[in-house]
């Protein structure tokens, strides 16, 4: 047995094959029960986060005392890529991006080395550095918002912590449960002011007098009668009543009780957000997945707990906010529904051509045993059911089918050549084995660069690729091995009968007799009289051809490119415009072309002698060659392309197609410095604006203190698309005063969050700031934008304290003793650093400050009692002055330089690739000034190296298809017609696109690589039959007839095939079709327009091509090689060895 003939062994050892299926049947279904269903598929991207908190800090002590020291530390370390930091009030958070490949934990640990290496470098007062991994995948799952009517909300946000966090994470694969909203308990201590100032306590005497008196301790180890027994003492107080009795020592040795300058309760921390649902307060948790885990059983397991806690605590409600699980599930459901309808109208497809239901279930077979076992592979290579993997299951639905048609259909063909069902299957698959195999290896060919992409790209596709490169594999398999076994078996001949035939099938060979037809041509090739002519005679004639040609290309493009101008106004179309201008444009080059030639015809004439009998014969050549119909295909084949080449430029084109979620966000940004009340009534009046539409069903506000957002839960039944919902309400956002308001966009990949982000990064803040301004006065022009501005732009009000240094020298005063003291007395001290009460499940902070009240009133401040070094008190007025001042809210840097973003909205019905194609247009984007630069962030650098891997991994996929060609054929230029005929594929996809108003993104270059394959496929099945019969001695045009008659019809099978797979992807009748209908758009126009002109253009450019190999060979080999014909007849079988005398 040899691989060609697996068939005719399978056919004859039924059992091998039938075992071998069973149990990859079995395996599959096993591993699909097993595959976890999540939304995106599993990244390992790998980046560190670095953050560290210094409460109460302004960003700019953050960025040069921390973040800068933090950057230059971890610069050093290998494979970073990109450092990008933001350094805003009390935090610095800084993103280490290293090069994909590099080991994430390894470079954990790197950079906390880093860390630690600066650590002591840091100033005092700040949190413990949080160094962590980045997870590409992560986020919640679930928000959900927690009511209790018997409850405190510092009872119910404890209970969300102890009882409802615990129980969900002991839920298996849970990540973690964060409460936000609600409130935190505390023992807070409320200074005194006034006998603050007359006892000369500070806030920081007060707060290190607890640490050291409240506190239950280690006290060593002792033997008391015999037996060794640990040593405690206690000093924790039993209740806040307790802890006001605490005797605070003073700098001058006197006591003073602690409720005597300060208020001591049992409470909870000051409000820092709060979280409302239709006006109640409540308080929310969100729920991640572990890496690994399945988004749908997570959160089927944790809403069963949730249920059980509901059961238990009378009282509890569980509010659900919005989820991204119930779009997983509906896309789940809606591509494996969509994938089961292709793959039964396939069927039918089978039956209405063959008419033998025989015939038909032996290929409907072939469905399931291609697509079951390949979850099994699936499941070996760590893939799960994801949005991209369903994605590729749904494209190749159709593809499935086309190797068993192919198959069936030849067996079939044989049948009705009088053979019984057994042989038939043995020489039919024998026959067309090969051809079968080449065309699944060029789809294969196509998709395995795809999911061999490097860098973030690679990641996510790599499921997609090797999904179809497997499950076209496993459909080649069962072709080859399954479909003729079962046929040879179970078909039933019924004699010789016509096949092939019909009315359509004469029209078509009638049709391939005129592309063929070059009968005029040869005509006058008899008329010419051949003539040759001296060297430098050829090289005037080659410039004349040159001539000719500039001449038609310069006149077409300059009158095309005119005509589209004037027709601008005119006529909206791009295409229609485009078209328009093309054909005008060659009308008009091809009779300024007709005049110079017979220009030159005159010239020559007049001239006379060798060099016209030579010019004379070449022209006639060429004017038959203008006579003969494969020519005119080969013209058909070109304006093919242009067309396509014009579609591609004129479609609006975007990274990815906006999906229709049942969630929108809603960011909003007010004047830092504006109180949380203040912010809430801006939230409330937003919250309101959303309830007023019919669209929406519930909507979260989360209020922070500058700044808020609205969670928008949407109701499935609406009439409006999520992004249809979104950018018509944007313009009543921006109607609200005294908040910058805009929706979290799906595509905004990083930066603003809104659907253009720009930055510009520099090392000059003022140039930089300068720039941006000027680049959103410019933006604001642009019609396809709303709302331009820059990010973080707004200044933060500040007071300023600046000590007197010689009179602060004289009292022993530092700035580092003014900042703890004022820090803690307005703010109160760092967790790390703080007082604990301890409880006997917990401990809470005791939290040491000022009144609110007071910390309103500067003079208070002013008075703010500072230690000495003689160990009194003076007010802070005394040693500095207190003023007020603003400075940035945040500031932004990459890669060590300051950066800043300009974002802006996009208008109804905009595309973001029309956007930015303007925006890059205008001048100041054309010339930045000196020392700014633009750089792709986010979405955007993601864009950039996807399109930089798809051209190389389309280019590596039609390199190996011409290579799997090469094999097959083991001659050349056959290939290259093959290869051309790739040209023929993106047109009709490109065409319905179009008419269709879809825009071009990663779904509609998916198609375009599929048709690649397919129409590949069309070729091989004509030539390979065409280039076998011609071995067989058959003349080459009875040879290229022949194959058109017994390969269209399975051609026209496959493609109608897939058509029909593909129009349950196109019409995606459930679920959100955002991905999956471009897709099936553009296969089903690519594969109806590529069929029909494969089947007229390929075999004209067969006949040329073959011409050309015949004459070109034997020229080439004479004048290249010294191999003669006859060298090797001592190479043939059984031949002795010659020799060597």
């Amino acid at each position: 047995m040899n691989l060609r003939n697996i068939s005719a062994w399978s056919t004859r050892n039924p059992v091998a094959p039938l075992v071998l299926f069973a149990g990859l049947l079995f395996a599959g279904l096993l591993s699909f029960n097993r595959m976890d269903v999540v939304n995106n598929p599993e990244v390992e991207f790998p980046a560190v986060s670095v953050q560290i908190s210094q409460p109460g800090a302004a960003p700019t002590e953050i960025e040069s005392q921390i973040t800068q020291r933090v950057e230059a530390a971890v610069r050093s370390i290998s494979g970073v890529k990109n450092i990008s930091s933001t350094a805003s009030e009390g935090s610095s958070r800084t993103f280490v991006e290293f090069e994909i490949g590099a080991d994430v934990n390894n470079s954990v640990n790197e950079v906390k080395n880093a860390v630690d290496q600066v650590r002591g470098s840091l100033p005092e007062g700040i949190l413990e550095p949080q160094v962590a991994k980045v997870d590409a995948v992560g986020g919640p799952i679930a928000f959900f918002a927690v009511k209790a009517d018997d409850m405190t909300v510092e009872q119910l946000s404890w209970f969300v912590d102890d009882t409802v966090a615990k129980r969900l994470l002991s839920v298996d694969g849970m990540a973690e449960v964060d409460r936000f909203g609600g409130v935190d308990r505390e023992i807070r201590v409320i200074l005194r002011p006034e006998r603050m100032q007359a006892l000369g306590v500070t806030a920081s005497q007060v707060n290190a007098a607890l640490r050291q008196i409240n506190i239950n301790a280690a006290g060593g180890r002792a033997e008391v009668g015999g037996t060794r027994q640990s040593v405690r003492v206690l000093g924790n107080a039993d209740d806040a009543f307790d802890l006001s009795q605490t005797q605070i020592s003073l700098g001058n040795g006197q006591t003073v009780k602690l409720s005597d300058v300060a208020e001591v309760n049992d409470s909870f921390g000051e409000r820092s957000s709060i979280s409302k649902v239709k006006g109640v307060e409540v308080v929310n948790f969100s729920m991640s997945r572990a890496r690994g885990a399945s988004d749908v059983t997570v959160y089927d397991n944790a809403m069963e707990v949730m249920d059980k806690i509901k059961a238990e605590v009378p009282g509890i409600e569980f509010i659900p906010l919005f989820n991204s699980v119930t779009y997983t599930k509906s896309q789940y459901k809606s591509s494996m529904l969509a994938m089961i309808e292709g793959a039964i109208l396939a069927v039918v497809v089978v039956f209405i051509f063959l008419r033998d239901w025989r015939a038909t279930v032996i290929s409907a077979i072939a469905i399931p045993l291609s697509a079951i076992p390949t979850f099994w592979f699936m499941d070996l290579l760590g893939f799960n059911l994801n949005f991209l993997s369903l994605l590729a299951l749904g494209l190749v639905a159709g593809v499935l089918v086309d190797d068993a048609i192919v198959e069936i259909e030849n067996i079939v063909r044989h049948m009705r050549m009088g053979k019984s069902a057994y042989q038939a299957s043995i020489d039919a698959a024998d026959e067309i084995g090969l051809a079968v195999v080449a065309t699944s290896f060029c789809i294969v060919a196509v998709f395995l660069p795809v999911g061999l992409m490097p860098g973030i790209s690679g990641q996510f596709f790599k499921n997609f690729g090797i999904t179809v490169v497997i499950s076209v594999l496993m459909s080649l398999a069962v072709a080859r091995m399954i479909t003729p076994m079962i046929a040879a078996y179970f078909l039933k001949a019924k004699g010789q009968a016509e096949h092939g035939g019909g009315v359509w099938m004469d029209r078509y060979m009638q049709l391939l007799q005129w592309v063929l037809d070059r009968s005029e041509a040869d005509r006058i090739r008899q008329t010419l009289v051949p003539a040759k002519a001296a060297w430098w005679q050829y090289v005037i004639g080659f410039v004349l051809f040159i001539l000719i040609f500039a001449v038609f290309a310069g006149i077409s493009g300059a009158i095309g490119v005119s005509i589209y101008g004037l027709l601008t106004s005119l006529m909206p179309s791009d295409f229609l415009r485009a078209i328009l201008s093309l054909i005008c444009g060659v009308a008009v080059g091809f009779f300024a072309t007709l005049l110079l030639v017979k220009a030159i015809n005159q010239v020559v004439g007049v001239i006379g002698g060798r060099f016209a009998l030579w010019y004379a014969y070449r022209s006639g050549r060429f004017r038959a060659r203008g006579h003969d119909h494969r020519m005119w295909m080969m013209g058909t084949g070109i304006v093919a392309f242009g067309l396509t080449v014009i579609l591609f430029a004129i479609t609006p084109a975007e990274f990815q197609p906006t999906i229709n979620e049942d969630n929108s966000r809603i960011q909003i940004e007010v004047v830092p410095g504006t109180t949380l009340e203040q912010t809430e009534k801006i939230a409330d009046r937003v919250s309101e604006l959303m309830y007023a539409q019919p669209e929406v069903d519930r909507a979260l506000t989360r209020v922070r203190e500058t700044n808020a957002t609205v969670f928008v839960s949407l109701k499935e039944d609406r009439k409006k698309t999520s992004i249809e919902f979104e950018r018509s309400l944007s313009p009543e956002l921006q109607k609200i005063p005294d908040a910058r308001i805009s929706f979290q966009s799906q595509s905004g990949g990083g930066g603003t969050g809104r659907d253009i982000s720009i930055m510009l990064t520099g090392s000059d803040p003022n140039l930089l700031d300068t720039t941006a301004a000027e680049l959103v006065e410019q933006m604001k022009e642009i019609n396809l934008v709303r709302a331009p501005r820059v990010a973080a732009d707004l200044s933060r009000p500040e007071i300023i304290i600046t000590p007197y240094m010689d009179l602060a020298s004289q009292l022993g005063v530092t700035t580092a003793s003014l900042s703890q003291t004022i820090r803690i007395a307005t703010l109160g001290e760092i967790d790390q650093n703080a007082a604990k009460f301890s409880l006997s499940d917990r401990q809470i902070p005791i939290r040491v400050m000022l009144p609110l009240e007071s910390r309103t009133d500067l003079n208070t401040i002013q008075n703010l009692p500072i230690p000495i070094a003689s160990g009194g008190t003076v007010p802070l007025s005394r040693v500095a002055s207190v003023s007020f001042g603003s400075g940035p809210t945040s500031i932004q840097r990459y890669n060590q330089n300051r950066r800043t973003f300009v974002g802006a909205d996009l208008a109804p019905d905009v595309i973001k690739g029309e956007a930015m194609g303007k925006i890059f247009e205008l001048p100041i984007m054309k010339n930045l000034p000196t020392g700014v630069s633009n750089e792709a962030f986010g979405e955007d650098e993601w864009q950039a190296e996807l399109a930089v891997n798809f051209i190389i991994a389309l280019i590596a996929g039609i390199l190996l298809v011409f290579a799997t060609l090469v094999l097959l054929y083991k001659r050349l230029m056959s290939p290259l017609v093959n290869m051309g005929s790739l040209a023929l594929a993106p047109l009709g996809g490109m065409l319905l696109v179009w008419a269709t108003g879809t825009s071009v993104s990663m779904p509609v270059l998916i198609g375009v690589l599929m048709l690649l394959g397919i129409v590949s496929k069309n070729s091989i099945l004509l030539i390979d039959f065409a280039i076998e019969e011609m071995q067989k001695g058959v003349p080459k045009f009875e040879a290229i007839m022949d194959a058109g008659h017994k390969r269209a019809q399975p051609i026209v099978m496959t493609t109608v095939a897939m058509t029909a797979g593909m129009v349950p992807t196109a019409l995606s009748l459930s679920g959100d079709g955002a991905w999956r209908a471009p897709m099936g758009i553009v296969v089903i126009g690519g594969l109806i327009v590529s069929t029909v002109l494969t089947l007229i253009i390929v075999p004209a450019g067969f006949s040329l091509a073959d011409g050309f190999e015949r004459r070109a060979g034997p020229w080439l080999r004479k004048k290249m090689l010294t191999y003669e014909p006859g060298d090797d007849r001592h190479d043939g079988p059984g031949a002795e060895v010659q020799p060597a005398e």
